[in-house]
């Protein structure tokens, strides 16, 4: 049954992602086009990069908002790995004023909330790590995003190529090294439940 049931979630996830190919505004779909160029040609920093990145970022996924399950409070996603490279880290230091504690001696990662999960919201989301800000689903029952049905199922998702270079490209420039969220940032705050 169960089986079928994800049949039918990732047949929602593709109709979903024809949708988003199909309607995205042309406007978005230049910027998006353009960002790696951008960003290769940009005498910024690499933080300032970060956050051109991080701009065209919310503009894009803002757009398909109407296609997916994820909403405040659900946090589901806040239990698997969250990479965050350490250029991303010094971004949410100098945004939050929250500072980094390197924590290398953390043994459990997936399963474990996100250090910035508070009362199943995430209280750093204006500043939160690219890896979250691309994570969203596509079919239409957050209860596929439980850590159990999570690793089984595999569904559509929605990746910008020049995004994708982007991020890498500042990455390269700024010699960050990837490391998983909690092995950087200490928990601060009550848990909470998701809901749905």
């Amino acid at each position: 049954m169960i089986d079928d049931d994800y049949k039918a979630a990732e047949k929602i996830a593709r109709e979903n992602f024809r949708k988003i190919a199909s309607q995205l505004p042309r406007s978005l779909a230049i910027r998006e086009e353009g960002i790696f160029k951008t960003l290769k040609l940009s005498v910024e920093s690499p933080l300032g990069q970060l956050e051109q990145l991080y701009t065209l970022m919310d503009d894009l996924y803002s757009f398909f908002s109407q296609y997916t399950p994820c909403r405040k409070g659900c946090c589901y996603c806040c239990y698997i790995e969250v990479s965050v490279s350490s250029l991303e880290a010094e971004y949410i230091e100098r945004k939050t004023g929250i500072k980094r504690v390197l924590n290398s001696g953390i043994r459990e990662i997936r399963g474990t909330p996100c250090p910035f999960l508070d009362n199943g919201t995430c209280s750093i989301y204006q500043y939160r790590p690219f890896v979250c800000r691309r994570h969203n689903a596509l079919f239409d029952n957050p209860r596929w995003c439980n850590l159990d049905l999570y690793d089984r199922y595999k569904f559509t998702q929605v990746r910008f190529s020049e995004v994708e270079k982007s991020y890498q490209l500042i990455l390269v420039t700024s010699g960050s090294s990837l490391m998983d969220i909690r092995q950087l940032f200490q928990r601060r705050s009550h848990l909470g439940e998701c809901r749905e």
